[in-house]
């Protein structure tokens, strides 16, 4: 059985709009939780990019800017399709922006 793993990205319909989200609670969660931890991604406002935030530009089709500030928990059944998997190297990105939000040393 097949469940959300961290870095994957999954579209999700919100109150307004359909808009991306990504996985960063751990797999081991994510394997037996009915919840998952998810960050908002937006297209707008790319013009800037605070240290919580991550701009992707790999895997869209427009760049898009995940806001780790708006962290949330939400129910796995929520999740649409599968976008894309975020590389290493972004999750990293993703990690410090986690540490800095969290204030997490």
């Amino acid at each position: 059985m097949s469940f959300p793993r961290r870095g994957e990205v999954f579209w999700c319909r919100g109150k307004k709009k359909i808009r991306p989200l990504l996985v960063v609670s751990n797999d081991q969660g994510n394997r037996y939780s009915n919840d998952v931890v998810v960050i908002p991604g937006t297209t707008r406002k790319k013009d800037i990019v605070y240290p919580v935030e991550i701009l992707v530009t790999v895997g869209f089709s427009k760049p898009t800017k995940f806001q780790v500030d708006s962290i949330f928990t939400i129910g796995k059944e929520e999740l649409g399709e599968k976008i894309t998997e975020l590389s290493p190297d972004i999750m990293a990105d993703v990690n410090t922006a986690l540490q800095i939000e969290l204030n997490l040393e």
